[in-house]
């Protein structure tokens, strides 16, 4: 065997050492990490999630004592968190929990322990400081809220650590989720921590609430179910998450039994479930083409509430969690499969629905992942997600409301503009002409001014339909309307009458001057020409006038009545111009 310069021949032997060597070093490298990550050093570490940190076991049987826990912590082989929260699952046993602070300084360093599930019901914290329990704290969500450790709405306290090394140990029991985030930091960290989360709680509250404001205040006036349950489904959100997040207990404190906040989560979770389930299917409108669907919503929000009132009256909480959890998951692909069925019967809005509530799934994903410990890391920004989520699909649904509503409030005018016109002259019909002249004749009685009506009537226009058809009848009303139209005073009130009858209101005009403004619009009339088979076809119309300046009126004071007397009076004088040979302008006198 040829030897390299200065090396020795390298045999199987040998690199096996080596190898061993190598695999020793890396074995020492691992448990020298390991220590490491089991162990928070200060004053370096600052904040975090401790899950990684963390040892933990649950009770199989009875109670253990403080004692009891430590030996199996030593002497068993107990879980290591992998994630930045532990999660249990539901009602599960009680759990032990342990990490280890050293506190290199020669100062005690102060730090603020909080665990940040607020239904958690009892929890246990016990401080062993060089073999010797220090401090014992006890807290959680079934304790009155005067009683807790620290008056906050997380179980937290705030310790100094001093030099050396401190076991902490947590026993942790709860009928809810049993998702375990404990957050670690300096009281500075927290307090700027409580500060900024504080600020976006408020902002996100408050566009929620004031969307909410807003469309309970549409409901109110305009009675449409949808803008009161999205009312319902906001408010009944933003109650949920305050108390969730334990921040309405804060205010909240009766102490009505240790899983009081459970129960009110899981029923504030229905309450804007259910309406806002009701509120998709009424704003999609599903029971006209997706039936099944609808049936099935509807069957979802009454019956998943009505087992879990059950479960309330036989006091089984675990029972009506889990319909709570399933109503929520319900809730959440409801939404989208109306959006999308929607989007499949081309419905308006549709496309704005499915993002917003896509986007709300994938934000409350996030949440429950982060809490639960998977795949997320937890922290103020994903549990926060939820809301945030939230808060996008609201914006985005009062956009759809907002825009329903300006379509209803168009539909309405267009509604209320066909009921007023004309539809071949579009001018006004007769109930339009009502509408427009009686504020108008109020204010002329008040104030003893003149007024005067004009009644015009199309010369010979049954011939016009006998010998050339409708639609050369219809063409001469079209000319003639647009004759009175453009040759009419402003402020001059004009409508089809009926048939070939078209009429004319004239306020601050005496009959002398109406009858002037009547004979250039009889003029006009005259000169039109309709082509009919390229040979131009005239048209001529007789004119009818009475005014308030008629001795008629004159002999007493007007009234809101006196109008449709004037209307007969310019009605007899048309008569008289159709007597005398048509193509005329008569006065009542």
């Amino acid at each position: 065997m040829t030897k390299n310069a200065g090396c020795e021949p390298i045999n199987n032997s040998r690199l096996f050492l080596y190898s061993l060597r190598y695999f020793s070093i890396l074995f020492l490298l691992t448990i020298n990490f390991s220590s490491k990550a089991d162990t928070l050093t200060l004053p370096e570490f600052k904040e975090g999630t401790l899950g990684n940190y963390l040892h933990y076991f649950q009770e199989t049987n009875a109670r253990l004592a403080l004692n009891e826990a430590q030996q199996k912590f030593y002497q068993s082989n107990v879980n290591k968190g992998s994630s930045h929260s532990i999660s249990l699952g539901i009602d599960v046993a009680p759990v032990w929990m342990k990490f280890t602070v050293n506190n290199t300084s020669e100062l005690a360093e102060s730090y603020r322990l909080s665990v940040e599930t607020p239904w958690l019901d009892y929890i246990d914290t016990w401080l062993v400081h060089e073999g010797n329990v220090i401090q014992h704290i006890q807290g959680g969500d079934a304790y009155p809220y005067e009683q807790r450790p620290m008056p906050y709405r997380f179980y937290a306290f705030e310790h100094s650590f001093a030099p050396g090394k401190t076991e902490v140990f947590y026993r942790i029991e709860t009928k809810g989720p049993m998702a375990i985030p404990i957050h670690y930091s300096t009281v500075q960290n927290a307090i700027n921590r409580d500060i900024a989360s504080g600020y976006q709680y408020g902002f996100l509250y408050g566009i929620m609430l004031a969307l909410a404001l807003y469309n309970l205040v549409l409901y109110v006036f305009i009675r449409q179910k949808e803008y009161g349950l999205y009312s319902l489904y906001l408010i009944g959100f933003v109650l949920n998450s305050l108390s969730y997040t334990g921040q309405l207990h804060t205010v909240f404190t009766y102490d009505f039994g240790p899983y009081f906040q459970d129960w009110l989560d899981i029923f504030l979770m229905i309450t804007y479930s259910v309406a806002g389930l009701h509120f998709a299917r009424l704003l999609l409108k599903t029971k006209y083409y997706a039936l099944k669907l609808d049936q099935f919503v509807v069957r979802t929000t009454i019956f998943i509430p009505a087992g879990m009132v059950i479960g309330f009256v036989f006091d089984q909480l675990f029972f009506s969690m889990v319909l709570a959890f399933l109503l929520n998951t319900c809730f959440v692909i409801l939404f989208i499969a109306l959006g999308i069925r929607a989007l499949m019967a081309d419905k308006p809005f549709a496309l704005i629905f499915i993002l917003s509530s896509v986007t709300a799934a994938i934000c409350i994903t996030i949440s429950t992942l982060a809490v639960a410990g998977f795949l997320v890391p937890y922290n103020g920004y994903t549990f926060k997600a939820i809301e945030v989520g939230m808060a996008f699909e609201a914006v985005l649904l009062a956009v759809i409301l907002a825009r329903q509503f300006r379509m209803a409030k168009l539909d309405k005018i267009i509604a209320e503009t066909y009921a007023r016109t004309d539809a071949l002259t579009q001018l006004n019909n007769r109930r339009g002409f009502q509408e427009l002249t009686q504020p108008i004749w109020q204010g002329i009685i008040r104030s003893k001014r003149d007024a005067a009506i004009v009644l015009l009537d199309i010369d010979f226009f049954k011939r016009f339909n006998d010998q050339y058809g409708h639609e050369i009848g219809d063409k001469v009303l079209i000319a003639v309307a647009q004759c009175i139209k453009e040759t009419a005073r402003k402020g001059d009130i004009f409508a089809r009458w009926g048939g070939e009858e078209f009429i004319l209101f004239l306020p601050e005009t005496s009959e002398n001057q109406a009858y002037l403004q009547a004979e250039r619009i009889r003029a006009a009339i005259e000169r039109l020409e309709i082509q009919v088979i390229k040979l131009p076809l005239s048209v001529t119309a007789s004119l009818g006038i009475a005014g308030t300046s008629d001795g008629y009126f004159q002999n007493e004071p007007l009234s809101l009545s006196a109008l449709e007397p004037m209307i007969n009076s310019a009605d007899r004088a048309l008569y008289v111009a159709k007597q005398k040979g048509k193509n005329q302008v008569c006065p009542s006198k």
